[in-house]
């Protein structure tokens, strides 16, 4: 029990030195076929890059999943301090990848 204490307070100051990202889980959009995702983080200057980066990997993983490609329809960013809560929403569908491709 004392090494998955260790672990889990190892895990935290990690994430806490570099701004950890996670995610929400991927939602159904307003939209048919389009989908959102809101990645977090906290700890750093560039924590909404961090927050942004979690969204986009859930995105283009959930498209993965259906062997296709993520488009993003939309982005939006909230937070304004290092240490506040930064959060990045995305908007997207996910599509064949030969049409993503143009």
């Amino acid at each position: 029990m004392f090494s998955t204490r260790r672990a889990f307070g190892t895990i935290a100051l990690i994430c806490l030195l570099t701004a950890c990202g996670t995610t929400n889980g991927v939602t159904a959009g307003a939209k048919p076929d389009t989908y959102t995702v809101t990645g977090k983080a906290t700890g750093t200057r560039m924590s909404w890059v961090t927050a942004r980066n979690a969204a986009m990997d859930a995105a283009s993983d959930y498209c993965k999943q259906r062997s296709q490609r993520v488009v993003v329809r939309s982005e939006a960013t909230s937070g304004i301090r290092s240490l506040e809560e930064q959060t990045a929403t995305v908007s997207f569908s996910c599509v064949a990848e030969s049409a993503a491709r143009g």
